[in-house]
């Protein structure tokens, strides 16, 4: 079976559950990815644009699709090539990831590995449940701007498998908008700083150098590559654990306003 992954999540599960022989290519968006969480797993596999050309050229035995690709791949796929389509939505919790493992575990013949995959992840996962932290903590996933990630998302259950309380998912956060104001005024115990994936400058980064926020959380602040909150990986049970070490560093007295 030759596969072909046409979204960056689905890359990142492809690329850990099937030999690089049965893998037509990935996205041009894998590489970055994959060189954070397990460098070289993509040495020598093909790389694709997303586009219809790609299916076309490629002719593959089975597509993996994120929930929003576009209607005009999924119609040529299925028409033109008679190429299986495995569409895959996007995980807000563990559960959820399971689910995916399995889902695409199946469809490519190798339900053995996924079920391992999930393992290793559920043993970490049985690990943080095992050593809770000594103290409620408080925490937001600020990086600047006004997006927050709140209740149902990813990274809400990442945080919650650390151990530790997402303000931004309690009643009365708001509404997932967070400016450095609000952030001030909710006087978390640690900020996760996600974003450090790309490196790149942005606006949003600029914001989260505000002078207030270095001296209130210069030494609280937890830097975290953010690709396994935006995909839901086995990786992201490792991120869990990452955070929970993390607050179990930070200075036992809470910055003061």
């Amino acid at each position: 079976m030759h596969i072909m992954s046409m979204n960056l999540c689905t890359d990142l599960l492809l690329l850990q559950m099937a030999p690089k022989s049965r893998i037509a290519s990935v996205t041009f968006l894998a590489h970055d990815a994959v060189n954070d969480l397990f460098p070289g797993a993509d040495a020598g596999v093909a790389v694709n644009l997303g586009m219809s050309e790609d299916i076309i050229k490629e002719k593959p035995d089975l597509i993996l699709l994120g929930d929003y690709s576009p209607p005009e791949i999924r119609k040529l796929a299925a028409k033109a090539l008679h190429a299986p389509l495995i569409q895959v939505k996007p995980a807000e919790n563990f559960n959820d990831i399971r689910a995916t493992i399995r889902q695409i575990g199946v469809a490519i013949g190798e339900p053995a590995r996924a079920e391992a995959m999930i393992q290793r992840m559920d043993a970490t996962l049985a690990q943080l449940t095992s050593s809770p932290l000594p103290r409620p903590m408080r925490v937001v996933a600020w990086s600047g701007g006004s997006a927050v990630p709140g209740k149902g998302t990813l990274t809400d259950a990442i945080i919650g498998a650390a151990g530790a309380m997402n303000i931004a998912a309690q009643p009365g956060a708001l509404d997932g908008t967070f400016g450095v104001e609000q952030l001030i005024f909710a006087h978390p115990d640690a900020l996760l700083f996600g974003g450090q994936r790309s490196g790149q400058p942005s606006l949003h980064a600029d914001e989260g150098q505000h002078r207030l926020v270095r001296e209130l959380y210069g030494d609280r602040r937890i830097d975290y590559d953010d690709i396994a909150h935006e995909c839901g990986l086995p990786q992201s049970a490792d991120s869990a654990w990452y955070i929970h070490r993390a607050l179990l560093r930070l200075p036992t007295k809470r910055p003061s306003l």
